[in-house]
């Protein structure tokens, strides 16, 4: 009898809560809570579905915003030149936070910045985990991508204000990472930017004496390409990194992990680099036979 007893009182109990999560009214679980999307505010209307179709969002399923050129003169307009901003906001962005997996960058049709400059300007801004794709319908510049993508993450899932202080530290990186990268190529400049940055955190240079030795020994390599202001300016932005006080225990992984994709790239370059040559070595030597034979 008891065991009845039970029974029936675990049915009651069952119906009981299955009628009281019935009666409660279904909250939809809109995905804009996760994912959000900027669009550059100077493209048209087709251009922005191309760019939706692209991230693989709808309007209904992403928060969608803009960014316009006023925005990245506020953010960029101090370290950046008038003609690098022009006056129009085309490059767009998607982001998606995530509990894990760290900052998977990609990027599509910029010219001025890659993966690589955007996944190192996040760390410096505070991001750990998310996914991130910067692209637009054209070939572009691709200066509104860092915009954008933090304008992105303040209005995605975790909806927090990010520090003005990495904000601009972040920004300026971006920017000084670009200049330097049209001397030395994106990647060198990615790796190089990348290395001082470890260190400076790393070593928490007490004075600027301290922070310009890290820097001048870094980019000895580089003296006969980078002018005076370019190293004044990685100067200043890593002094920016460096009031930032940024714990080197908590970043290591992220800073080892754009290392370690920075120099896949460079050895797959080098890679190319050889096969091609051993083409044209053997191109010519093809030549030289058909030369002899012919004559």
């Amino acid at each position: 009898m008891k065991f009845k007893s039970f029974i029936s009182k675990v049915i009651i109990s069952s119906l009981t809560v299955g009628i009281f999560l019935t009666s409660i009214p279904k909250v939809p679980a809109f995905a804009d809570s996760f994912k959000s999307v900027t669009l550059g505010a100077d493209l048209s209307a087709s251009q922005k579905e191309q760019m939706l179709k692209e991230f693989g969002v709808t309007k209904n399923d992403a928060n969608i915003l803009e960014v316009t050129s006023k925005e990245e003169h506020t953010y960029l307009g101090k370290v950046a030149t008038e003609a690098q901003l022009g006056n129009k906001s085309i490059s767009c962005s998607y982001v998606e936070p995530t509990d894990k997996g760290g900052l998977n960058v990609s990027t599509n049709n910029l010219t001025w910045v890659n993966d690589g400059m955007i996944k190192n300007a996040l760390i410096t801004a505070g991001i750990e985990n998310a996914n991130v794709k910067a692209s637009a319908p054209f070939k572009v510049s691709g200066t509104a991508a860092l915009t954008g993508i933090l304008k992105g993450f303040e209005n995605s899932s975790t909806g927090k204000k990010i520090d003005e202080n990495k904000k601009q530290a972040a920004n300026e990186e971006l920017v000084t990472t670009g200049d330097i990268a049209e001397k030395i190529g994106q990647n060198d400049a990615s790796n190089l930017m990348n290395d001082i940055k470890k260190d400076v955190i790393k070593e928490k240079p007490k004075s600027n004496a301290e922070l310009n030795n890290i820097v001048d020994k870094a980019t000895e390599e580089y003296k006969n390409k980078l002018t005076d202001e370019d190293i004044a300016n990685i100067k200043s932005v890593m002094s920016k990194i460096n009031d930032l006080d940024l714990n080197y225990n908590n970043l290591k992984a992220q800073l080892d992990d754009v290392t370690n994709q920075l120099k896949d790239k460079l050895s797959s370059e080098e890679a190319k680099g050889f096969f091609a040559k051993l083409e044209e070595l053997f191109n010519r030597f093809l030549n030289s036979i058909k030369d002899i034979f012919s004559k």
